[in-house]
């Protein structure tokens, strides 16, 4: 029978640990792998019970979809199809639909974190082309991938932890030898109803619920505009990373550049490669080229704070060359991002031209 203090050592641990998560003070997997660690010295749980996760088969199989995405992201696979598939929608109905659809679909055999982080820019892009609020799609986005995750074994990674605990399960008495197993599309028998209501509701409500449903018109006609103030939010902004700098050699979590209040990373081009979907754990190096978007204002002071020289030259957002505003050729700067357009606001004539 376990001891008393051994419940009371195992919650301060799940607290110190999740207060370590919350303020992002250790990385994550440093603060999972610690309390195991600590919990086996003590000997809460034996050596057995604490490497017991590190064989599951659910674990495993997740870790391997992690390639399979990174591999997607890093060559941009989605992005030719996706375009194919979203269209030009003329109402905010259609591109939700157009949107949920095929996001569910994947998610249903891909993680949905990659997932997401790979569609946010190629969606931020195709939802200023056809004039509909951003607000309109993203929360669909998000909620289609987690909707389409519980469409199969292995949609989550929730799912394949279940699996492994039904696979060791030996009844209610602990004594049944009877082997439990579950096939891949089991779990369709209930996801797929679910993801369907899920889908339809936010067809639904997202016009009432979610900023910009009920003003498509004058968003349609900002958006046609040639100019304004407003379009700020759309615009994407790039910065190379100096050899001087401290983030060189770092992960965009220890480097700081991750959170940063109101700009979000986008991705990094490395010589002629862009990354996607840029994670915590991403090692950047010296001449990186980070593409933030959010209040681009602020990108002068993130500079000067962090190492980094802005990209001020412009280009067409929908990133096929053309002529950028003063007339020059919008194919003239390499590190132009396809995913949007880089803007001077903010960063001063004085950064880095191309």
């Amino acid at each position: 029978m376990a001891e008393v203090w051994e419940g009371w050592f195992t919650v301060g641990i799940v607290f110190v640990a999740f207060g370590c998560l919350l303020w992002d003070v250790i990385q994550p997997d440093h603060v999972m792998i610690g309390a195991v660690a600590v919990m086996m010295a003590a000997g809460v749980v034996s050596v057995e019970e604490g490497l017991a996760g590190f064989a599951n088969e659910g674990l495993l199989t997740v870790a391997v979809l992690f390639v399979v995405a990174a591999g997607i992201s890093a060559t941009g696979g989605l992005d030719w199809y996706m375009s194919k598939l979203l269209g030009h929608p003329r109402t905010i109905a259609g591109a939700q639909l157009r949107l949920m659809i095929p996001i569910a679909v994947v998610s249903a055999f891909l993680n949905n974190t990659p997932v997401v982080a790979v569609m946010i820019p190629i969606v931020q892009r195709w939802a200023e082309n056809i004039h509909i609020p951003k607000e309109q799609v993203m929360i669909p986005l998000s909620f289609a991938s987690i909707l389409g995750g519980t469409c199969t074994l292995i949609g989550t990674s929730t799912n394949l932890v279940v699996l492994g605990m039904l696979k060791d399960w030996k009844g209610s008495d602990g004594a049944s030898q009877t082997k439990q197993s579950m096939g891949l599309f089991d779990l369709g028998l209930f996801g797929v109803p679910v993801a369907m209501t899920g889908i339809t509701y936010m067809l639904i409500a997202s016009r009432a619920l979610l900023p910009g449903g009920k003003k498509k018109g004058e968003a349609g006609a900002g958006g046609a505009g040639a100019g304004g103030g407003g379009k700020s939010e759309d615009l994407i902004v790039g910065a190379r990373l100096q050899a001087w700098s401290a983030a060189v050699g770092k992960t965009v979590a220890g480097s700081g550049l991750r959170g940063l209040p109101g700009l979000y990373l986008v991705s990094v081009k490395r010589e002629d490669t862009l990354i996607r979907a840029v994670g915590p754990e991403f090692v950047l190096s010296q001449g990186d080229v980070l593409y933030f978007t959010g209040m681009v204002e602020s990108i002068g002071n993130v500079c000067a704070e962090y190492g980094l020289l802005a990209v001020t030259t412009e280009h067409d957002s929908d990133g096929e060359g053309g002529f950028d505003d003063d007339g020059s050729d919008g194919d003239e700067n390499d590190d132009s991002h396809p995913a949007g357009r880089v803007s001077p606001e903010g960063t001063g004539r004085g950064a880095e031209e191309g």
